[in-house]
């Protein structure tokens, strides 16, 4: 994870706290990571484009299920429900499985935001949230009659909910302090600065 975000660092020009581009546009794609113990890279679980338009006061959220058909790297898929833009990331790499989701996609993300199981735990701790029960409910798509689609439309009503009661209207330092150790918790090519100010941006809408 590191290498990726440190490549991602590097390509960039200029040290500007202003995340959107010319067209007013920010683009994150949160990836949610389960990597088990003795796996060398881990499976894209949850993944979600968050688009910010500045310009239009919009934010936008698209879900990638993970069973997305998705080509692998030669010698990397032995049967045919190994080709899911889950094991993009999990046997293809990290670096490969962000390519494939862009991809699907169709653009490319201006910034990358992952986050593991502790990781998540953890945060939902400091929202005060129900933790396991929160994540018991991320994680469920076998009772639902169409499995996977359904749980990743849920991963995107999730975050639209927790901008819609966690972003406040008027900041104060004490959300400033609860941002930062939510920020610390993901793995991000975004700085404190830019997440900031694309907070800032959520609020005034």
């Amino acid at each position: 994870i590191d290498n990726i975000i440190n490549s991602r660092l590097e390509n960039v020009t200029g040290t500007s706290t202003d995340p959107f581009g010319e067209d007013k546009i920010a683009r994150i794609l949160l990836i949610g990571l389960d990597k088990r113990v003795g796996q060398e890279n881990g499976h894209c679980d949850a993944i979600q484009l968050v688009t910010v338009d500045a310009g239009k006061g919009a934010v936008n959220i698209t879900a990638v299920p993970r069973g997305t058909y998705s080509p692998l790297p030669p010698g990397k898929g032995t049967t045919s429900s190994d080709y899911y833009v889950s094991n993009a990331c999990g046997l293809g790499g990290l670096d490969y499985g962000v390519n494939q989701i862009e991809k699907i996609l169709g653009v490319t993300a201006d910034y990358l935001a992952i986050v593991g199981f502790s990781e998540t735990l953890g945060i939902l701790r400091n929202l005060r949230l129900p933790t396991t029960e929160t994540l018991q409910w991320l994680r469920h798509r076998q009772g639902y009659a169409i499995g996977e689609p359904q749980r990743a439309h849920n991963h995107s009503t999730f975050l639209k909910q927790m901008m819609i009661k966690f972003v406040p209207v008027n900041m104060s330092k004490l959300d400033t302090a609860l941002q930062y150790i939510v920020y610390k918790s993901v793995k991000t090519d975004l700085s404190f600065a830019q997440a900031r100010k694309i907070i800032d941006v959520i609020s005034a809408m």
